[in-house]
């Protein structure tokens, strides 16, 4: 690999492609006059679960999107990606100009969003409003009044007016020249009325699936591929929403999948290869119950080995042994269980209360389990990484999270993988330090730890959060929530190269990562689908 911006890897295959698979969970469907486009507003959902959080960002966190697509071919022309869930859609009568109206509950005072318009000529997107509203309906009066239903501004307005939302018409001339932040929603008479009517959210779905099948196509709901492995012969496992694993061929070809009312988060595949755990969260917070399974690869057979009142996060070492991490609030009373290879319970560990912005500490094909131990009063104070005694069965501290005075303040999320080398034995993870104001820029980082003395031998900074880590040939890999993959040579943290992630010409947002040499990385993204990659030699 040389060094260069742009090209990390070469995407061979999109595995669960399908009809509208950019959008995720779609919430609003509708066609433009003339029959030529659909436009889709949908979401793949948060990028949270029980045992982690990967949404922090030194910028604005799009985890909604639009697409318009193609009414012949259902080819995405246009993927929008907004801040806020998207509420109205509606194509300008006359002009190729599509608009957005998008916007929640803070869940404490405001209601938020905002009011964008798509050039479907060129794709350029503007957001016209000039304060933050939330858009809730939208309907062309004609070519030059837009009907705008909106939220009231805050608690406040929603008690003095005794209405949760208002109606006001915004005239433009030429709404194709209209700039950003440019309309105040004040200089228009607002009504108002009765709260909106969500009949098209709950029928955006079957509206897909109807479109999809009419071209003899299946609509299939796929989001957030927690969990990716490559195995040796070529096999892709991958674990998501609705789907505690699924296996591929090399050749992209489905082979079998385990379905879960809940969401597939950790898939880790034990030593022999022809087995793997499996860590299925139920998904509500409601119902917080793990299931824990082994799996057969051949053929996707499942055996139960733990049903948990709990959620849970699993931590595995080369060997085969496994730990149960309760991730739970409450979850600092109880030991955590460690498990041989066979499942057979061999000690139990205290190692405090987890919680899913400071504890994730998932370091692949490492030598021992490792944890993250809080050692101040609060379990989130001084955290060290900490290993199991294989003799004596006891946590041993083995170094702190923070590797120097900068980054002592507290460093959330660490994934990370073990590698040996020519340099020696390290542990490379990624962190960010927490802030008042929130994820700053250069506030993340990479960073080679010397094992077992935790020594800093390089660092890597970035501007937002890491969602996966793992090497290969020399070459650590690294993707975050921007949507970019980064290749560092693992010797002198020195940048190979990186680029942004794309499916169908599209950016993907990945949320896992695995590789298998020579050359396979496998990527997991928000929106269901899994790149499966080539990478070249550091």
């Amino acid at each position: 690999m040389t060094d260069i911006e742009g090209t990390v890897a070469s995407v061979r295959y999109v595995l669960g492609d399908g009809p509208f698979a950019e959008i995720g969970e779609a919430r609003v469907v509708v066609t433009d006059p003339t029959g030529e486009h659909i436009a889709v507003g949908g979401s793949a959902g948060y990028p949270q679960w029980a045992g982690r959080d990967v949404a922090k960002t030194s910028g604005t966190g799009v985890w909604n999107h639009v697409g318009v697509y193609d009414a012949r071919t259902l080819r995405c022309r246009w993927l929008l990606q907004l801040r806020w869930p998207v509420n109205a859609l509606a194509f300008h009568p006359e002009r190729p100009i599509l608009a957005v109206g998008s916007g929640s509950y803070d869940g404490g005072y405001m209601f938020e969003g905002e009011l964008t318009l798509l050039d479907l000529d060129s794709g350029r997107d503007v957001s016209i409003l000039k304060a933050s509203r939330e858009v809730t309906r939208l309907c062309w009066r004609d070519g030059q009044t837009l009907e705008v239903t909106l939220s009231v501004r805050d608690d406040d307005e929603l008690e003095e007016l005794g209405t949760s939302a208002v109606t006001t018409t915004i005239t433009l001339d030429d709404w194709t020249a209209v700039s950003a932040r440019s309309v105040r929603v004040a200089d228009f008479p607002a009504t108002p009325v009765e709260g909106v009517d969500d009949t098209n959210r709950a029928t955006a779905e079957a509206a897909l699936r109807a479109i999809a099948s009419g071209m003899g196509l299946r609509r299939v709901l796929r989001r957030r591929v927690w969990a990716v492995a490559a195995l040796a012969d070529g096999r892709v496992l991958a674990g998501l929403d609705q789907v505690a694993a699924e296996c591929w061929t090399g050749a992209g070809e489905p082979l079998w999948s385990l379905p879960t009312d809940g969401t597939g988060c950790q898939i880790l595949v034990d030593p022999g290869g022809a087995t793997a755990i499996v860590n299925t969260w139920r998904g509500r917070w409601d119902d917080p119950r793990a299931i824990i399974e082994r799996v057969g690869l051949a053929d996707g057979s499942r055996e139960p080995l733990h049903i948990l009142g709990y959620p849970a996060v699993i931590t595995t070492d080369d060997s085969g042994r496994f730990a149960v991490r309760d991730t739970s609030y409450e979850g600092g009373h109880r030991p955590t269980p460690v498990f041989d290879p066979s499942g057979a319970l061999v000690a139990e560990v205290q190692l405090g209360r987890y919680d899913l912005f400071n504890h994730f500490f998932d370091i692949r094909r490492a030598p021992a389990l490792l944890f993250l131990k809080g050692m101040g009063k609060e379990p989130y104070e001084d955290k060290w990484v900490v290993a199991l005694d294989p003799e004596r069965h006891v946590i041993e501290p083995l170094f702190p999270l923070a590797w120097d005075a900068v980054c002592g303040r507290q460093i959330l999320d660490a994934p990370g993988v073990f590698i040996s080398d020519a340099e020696g034995d390290a542990v490379i993870h990624a962190g960010w330090l927490h802030h008042g104001h929130g994820l700053l820029p250069g506030n993340v980082h990479v960073v080679r730890r010397s094992y077992p003395d935790g020594r800093a031998r390089w660092t890597h900074s970035a501007d937002h959060q890491v969602t996966a880590v793992d090497a290969l040939g020399g070459i650590v890999y690294v993707t975050f929530n921007s949507g970019e993959l980064l290749a560092l040579r693992t010797t002198d943290g020195h940048v190979l190269g990186r680029q942004r992630l794309m499916a169908n010409g599209h950016p993907v947002v990945p949320l896992s990562l695995g590789t298998h040499p020579p050359d396979t990385v496998v990527i997991g993204t928000m929106d269901g689908r899994i790149l499966v990659c080539r990478v070249g030699k550091a």
